[in-house]
C-alpha cells in the first residue's frame, strides 16, 4: 500500500568518519561518509567532486627525470610564481615564471650552489625595504632573490647549510643545519645578510633537533619531533625562549601551516592546533583529527612522512595534505560547516596527485595553488576538470543507514539524489545491504545522469559543442531494487566531466519482517 512507503532523508555533511561504529554513525551522522575520495565539503552544502589541475607552467628547466624541488607563490615579486630544480649543467637551479613570454627564466646563481643531495628547497617571504624570497635547502648557504639578483648569505657567522627559513620580528631566522641541528640563527633587524652580534644578530641553542620553524601571532614556534618551544620578543635585547611542551612534536617539516587563525602541525596522532597545545590543560589536543584517526595511524606505518606537502586553500577554508606518490591517499580538511562551537574539520581523501612540493598565495586578488611533480613540471590546482588530461576518479559512500530499526528488514524502492551539477555528468550508483554482508544479494550498479537538465542563467557554461550545461532540476531519481536491514549508497565517477555536488539523498522504503 502506498501509505506504507516511508522516506529517509540525509543531508550530506560531516565528511569522512572512521571512528564510529555502524549504528552510531547511521543514527548520528547519516549524511557523513564511510569512504570519500576526491570529494570536498562544498561551500554551498553537500560534497563536491574536486576540480582538476593543469600543467599551466610547463616544465622547469633542468636535468631529465629530476623532480621540482621547490615552488613558491609571492604575488608582489616578478610574475609571482617561482620554482627550483636540479640543472642539467651549471648551477642555475632557481627560476621564475615570466607571464609575458610564458616561459621560465633562469637567473645566474652566483656562489656555485649544488643540488647534489638536495631533496627540498624551502622559501621565506620578506617585505622589508623591497620584497625578497629567501631559499634554503640543507646543502647550500641560504640565498635571496629580490626580483633581479640572486645572492647567497655567506656571512661566516651564519649557518652554512640551513634547511629552514622564516621571517619573524623583522629578522631572518635560519635553522636545520645538519652540523648544528639544535641551533636557531637570527639576522640583524631588517638585514637578512648580516649575522654579526654587534648589529643585533645571534644564535639560540634550543636543546633538540629542529624540524620546523614557523612565525605565528607575534611568536616564533620551534618544533622538534618531541618538543615545541616558542620565541617571543622583538630583538636580541628581549628575545625569550620558553617551553610549550616536552612530550609532543611535529613529525613532518612541511606539515606546519597557518590556517583560519590557528597554527596547524602534524603530530604522531594527527593534526593539532598550536593554540590548543599552548593551553594544554584547556583543550583536548586530538579533537581536530579524531574522525579520521585511523588514517593518520596508517600514514605512520605506510608512508614517507618526509615527503608530505601541506597546502592551504583560503577561499575554501580548506587544507590539503599530499604525498609525493600519486597512488598515496592524501587528505582534505575543510572547516566544519555545522553550528558546533570550536574548530573542527570535515575530512575527505585525495588520490591521483603526485606532489613533490607546492605553495599557495595571492597574485592580486586571485588565489593560486601550485605544485611540482617528479618530472619537473609545475601545475596549477583548482582549474579544469581533469588531472592534467586524466579523468578524476571520485567516490562517496554513505553510512549503512537502518532507518527505523537495525534488525527489521526493509524493501527499498527508489533513491532521490539532490545535487548541483556544473555541466553534464554521469555517475555510477551502487547499492549495498546489511553492512557489506557477502550473503546479501547486491543489485547491478545503476546509472545517474544530468543529461537533458535545464540550464540556469549565470550558472551555465557554453561549451565547445554549443550546448548549455548547468545545474539540473535539483533531484535525480533512481529506481532501485532489493531488501535488507540496512543500506549504503555509493556514488562513483571515472570520466572526464565537469564537477558536481551531492547535497543530500532520500531513500524510499517500506518495513518488512523482523528476522
Amino acid at each position: 500500500m502506498p501509505d506504507n512507503i516511508k522516506s529517509f532523508l540525509a543531508p550530506c555533511q560531516g565528511g569522512l568518519i572512521n571512528n564510529l561504529d555502524y549504528l552510531t554513525q547511521s543514527s548520528a551522522a547519516p549524511g557523513s561518509a564511510i569512504a570519500m575520495i576526491n570529494y570536498e565539503p562544498a561551500l554551498e552544502g553537500g560534497y563536491r567532486r574536486i576540480s582538476g589541475y593543469a600543467n599551466t607552467y610547463g616544465t622547469v628547466p633542468g636535468e631529465t627525470g629530476a623532480p621540482t624541488l621547490g615552488a613558491a607563490v609571492y604575488g608582489i615579486l616578478n610574475s609571482g610564481i617561482f620554482a627550483c630544480r636540479k640543472p642539467t649543467t651549471g648551477n642555475n637551479y632557481f627560476h621564475y615564471w615570466d607571464t609575458a613570454t610564458e616561459a621560465w627564466v633562469s637567473p645566474t646563481t652566483v656562489g656555485s650552489p649544488t643540488m647534489v643531495g638536495v631533496t627540498k628547497v624551502r622559501f621565506a617571504k620578506l617585505s622589508w625595504s623591497v620584497p625578497r624570497l629567501v631559499m634554503t635547502d640543507g646543502v647550500n648557504p641560504a640565498a635571496t632573490w629580490d626580483g633581479t639578483t640572486y645572492a647567497q648569505i655567506t656571512s661566516s657567522l651564519a649557518p652554512s647549510a640551513p634547511r629552514f627559513c622564516e621571517n619573524f620580528a623583522n629578522h631572518l631566522f635560519l635553522a636545520g643545519d645538519s652540523t648544528e641541528p639544535q641551533n636557531v640563527y637570527f639576522s640583524a633587524p631588517l638585514n637578512e645578510s648580516d649575522f654579526t652580534p654587534a648589529a643585533g644578530a645571534g644564535v639560540i641553542n634550543v636543546g633538540f633537533t629542529v624540524v620546523a620553524i614557523k612565525a605565528f601571532r607575534g611568536e616564533l614556534f620551534i618544533f622538534g619531533t618531541n618538543n615545541i618551544k616558542r620565541l617571543t620578543g622583538t630583538s636580541i635585547a628581549d628575545f625569550t625562549v620558553t617551553d610549550v611542551t616536552k612530550n609532543l612534536g611535529c613529525i613532518s617539516s612541511d606539515a606546519v601551516v597557518e590556517f583560519n587563525g590557528d597554527l596547524l602541525f602534524l603530530s604522531p596522532d594527527g593534526i593539532r592546533p598550536i593554540s590548543a597545545t599552548s593551553r594544554i590543560g584547556d583543550i583536548e589536543l586530538a579533537t581536530l583529527s579524531k574522525p579520521v584517526q585511523a588514517i593518520f595511524e596508517a600514514y605512520s606505518r605506510n608512508e614517507d612522512l618526509s615527503s608530505i606537502t601541506l597546502l592551504v586553500l583560503n577561499r575554501k577554508s580548506q587544507f590539503r595534505l599530499f604525498f609525493s606518490q600519486a597512488e598515496a591517499l592524501g587528505l582534505i580538511g575543510s572547516l566544519r560547516r555545522s553550528g558546533e562551537s570550536g574548530m573542527g574539520f570535515e575530512y575527505s581523501q585525495l588520490v591521483g596527485l603526485e606532489v613533490s612540493c607546492g605553495d599557495s598565495g595571492y597574485i592580486g586578488a586571485e588565489e593560486f595553488v601550485v605544485h611540482g611533480d617528479s618530472l619537473g613540471k609545475v601545475h596549477r590546482q583548482e582549474t579544469g576538470q581533469t588531472f592534467e588530461s586524466n579523468p578524476i576518479f571520485s567516490l562517496y559512500q554513505t553510512p549503512y543507514v537502518y532507518m527505523d530499526d537495525p534488525i527489521v528488514r526493509k524493501v527499498y524502492y527508489d533513491l532521490n539524489t539532490y545535487m548541483r551539477s556544473e555541466g553534464q555528468v554521469s555517475i555510477n550508483v551502487g547499492v549495498n545491504f546489511d553492512y557489506g554482508n557477502s550473503d546479501a544479494q547486491k543489485p547491478t550498479d545503476y546509472g545517474l545522469t544530468t543529461e537533458g537538465a535545464a540550464a540556469n542563467w549565470g550558472l551555465a557554461t557554453y561549451d565547445t559543442t554549443d550546448i548549455y550545461d548547468g545545474n539540473p532540476s535539483p533531484v535525480r531519481k533512481t529506481n532501485i531494487q532489493g531488501s535488507g536491514d540496512s543500506i549504503s549508497i555509493t556514488y562513483v565517477t571515472t570520466e572526464d566531466q565537469p564537477s558536481h555536488t551531492i547535497q543530500s539523498y532520500v531513500i524510499s522504503y517500506s518495513l518488512a519482517d523482523r528476522r
